[in-house]
């Protein structure tokens, strides 16, 4: 597996990076072309990344991002914070397939609101019990486990409020917790183009692979450009101070934007395998392992259909 260069680990500076989710979408697609499973941490991270730098204090994200410290995170309520017999703060909960396990520094735990308010706590990976490692046939370079906390005890400073934004901090792009989600279909249409530029269209005009390629090569294009718009949108509601966690009809537009780009760049993958008749050793090599990436991402929960 290529290691990709460590400029990849978009805003390991917090805050006072960038943050649009275009940018997020590109450089996820731009690390697909090279692995998949690397996009797939790319994303993760990046995305825990904005996360955090939304409503994490400044000391917290300083701690947090020193040196070559990775942190992966799960926005959705896995954990529970509670006060242990002494009064201590301690979180309990359990998440599946937490990606990077093996290379994080610091977990983000999700946990359920305490008194009304969104709670997410950072925890020393080391910490985290290892309750089953990912087996699964493709991306097998995340090293995705599931990870619990049993009764973890973990100081104040560690708990971060997802309720408010801290004084004098931009509004950032998640101000609605699913947007964490926004740059996942960039490794499906990722891994789509790399397939694209390594087989080529062929040179026999209305041919069945010419004709499966220029579909794939379309559905690809049009994926890519319908998320693209929907998120420059975000971006310029977020550049204006004006994005806010989103209403019932909007959050059933944006997940079915997200799922349409993601499940039709892999089906096009898929497209693009079953047509190819290539006799290339390293060609077949390449369409194998796309071939068990597209299956072991296909069936992703936060991904799933929607309508």
């Amino acid at each position: 597996m290529r290691q990709l260069a460590a400029t990849l680990l978009w805003l390991r500076d917090g805050p006072d990076e960038v943050q649009s989710l275009v940018a997020g979408l590109d450089l996820v697609r731009r690390a697909a072309a090279e692995d998949a499973s690397e996009a797939w941490l790319c994303m993760i991270a990046n995305g825990t990344a904005h996360y955090l730098s939304t409503y994490a204090p400044g000391d917290l994200l300083s701690r947090a991002y020193t040196g070559t410290n990775a942190v992966y995170g799960v926005v959705a309520q896995v954990g529970r914070l509670d006060r242990g017999p002494d009064g201590e703060l301690v979180v309990d909960g359990c998440w599946r397939f937490g990606s990077g396990a093996d290379r994080a520094t610091f977990m983000a735990m999700g946990c359920e609101p305490v008194q009304g308010n969104r709670t997410t706590v950072l925890i020393d990976r080391a910490r985290l019990h290892i309750e089953h490692p990912w087996e699964g046939p493709g991306l097998l370079g995340t090293t995705s486990h599931t990870l619990s906390a049993r009764r973890l005890g973990v100081r104040p400073e560690d708990v971060i409020e997802m309720s408010a934004i801290s004084t004098n901090r931009p509004l950032g792009i998640y101000a609605d917790a699913e947007l964490f989600l926004a740059n996942m279909p960039g490794v499906a249409i990722g891994l789509a183009e790399r397939l694209l530029e390594l087989l080529g269209p062929g040179l026999s005009p209305g041919s069945p692979w010419q004709a499966a390629y220029a579909e794939a090569e379309s559905r690809t294009i049009l994926a890519r450009r319908g998320l693209t718009g929907m998120l420059h949108g975000f971006d310029a509601l977020a550049r204006d101070g004006r994005l806010r966690p989103f209403a019932p009809a909007l959050r059933a537009e944006y997940r079915a934007v997200l799922s349409a780009a993601y499940h039709v760049c892999l089906d096009a993958v898929l497209a693009l395998i079953e047509a190819c008749d290539s006799a290339d050793p390293g060609v077949e090599q390449r369409l194998a392992e796309a071939r068990l990436d597209a299956a072991t991402m296909k069936p992703h929960a936060a991904m799933r259909p929607h309508r």
